[in-house]
């Protein structure tokens, strides 16, 4: 079951008042504004399959945020050997043909430019109106390529330098012998804390687990910190605040 706990006197970040009944709570949340761009891998390894449980992910997580002009943009980087943008902040007309857009993205099938990809989202992140969250969500399934023009290091650098705050759904399995070099390289490009920012999974179709919140505490983990929650922090705990889903 899904509680939250929401501390007396503490305050509610601004936003819009949106009224959502949580497991029969009625529970009233404030939903800000936010700027999402998701930087999709699609390599060779990931191959058609999983590429298709990605699109699926996407689709389903976009209708679970409140995805409109007044809270929330999404643009989406599609990269392999090249970073391609699927679609930008500002050409965001809404979730119905996002999702259409979505459908037709490329499987591109080759190397796995992440720097490329990540400096395409900061690009894209030039068009964020001010002062609003800027948050990226990276989906890989690997480490970066070597033949990429880009440094992944000073990149992740400037991306962090620009407060744009990064997630990364990394997909390896454990007895891969270069586990946990791509586990150190996931940390690299997530913004601090790790915990909250990196999520290591073993296989594309947990992407599924992680939407059905109600199902598996793990999403509860990535729902609540990745997108939906605006998060207090207090001397000695984190209150998770607000479930942003209309």
């Amino acid at each position: 079951t899904m509680e939250i706990k929401v501390i007396q006197g503490a305050k509610v970040p601004k936003g819009r008042l949106e009224t959502q009944d949580l497991q029969g709570c009625g529970i009233k949340c404030r939903v800000t504004p936010l700027e999402l761009v998701f930087v999709i891998d699609s390599s060779e390894s990931v191959g058609v399959g999983d590429f298709n449980i990605i699109k699926t992910f996407m689709k389903t997580f976009i209708d679970k945020i409140s995805a409109d002009h007044v809270t929330t943009r999404i643009g989406i980087i599609n990269f392999s050997h090249k970073a391609v943008v699927v679609s930008s902040l500002q050409n965001y007309t809404g979730k119905e043909d996002l999702k259409s857009t979505i459908d037709k993205m490329d499987y591109l099938g080759e190397g796995t430019y992440t720097a490329s990809a990540i400096q395409g989202a900061i690009n894209l992140f030039q068009e964020a109106r001010p002062a609003v969250r800027k948050v990226a969500v990276v989906i890989t399934d690997g480490q970066a390529d070597s033949r990429d023009e880009e440094p992944l290091d000073s990149v992740v650098r400037k991306a962090h330098a620009a407060h744009i705050e990064i997630f990364v759904i990394g997909m390896s399995k454990t007895t891969d012998p270069h586990y946990n070099d791509f586990l150190d390289e996931l940390k690299l490009i997530a913004t601090d804390p790790d915990e909250e920012h990196v999520y290591p999974i073993h296989d594309f179709k947990t992407l599924s687990e992680i939407i059905n919140h109600n199902e598996h505490q793990f999403s509860m983990s990535f729902f609540g910190i990745l997108l939906f929650c605006e998060r207090l922090h207090q001397p000695s705990f984190t209150v998770l605040l607000c479930l942003a889903i209309v």
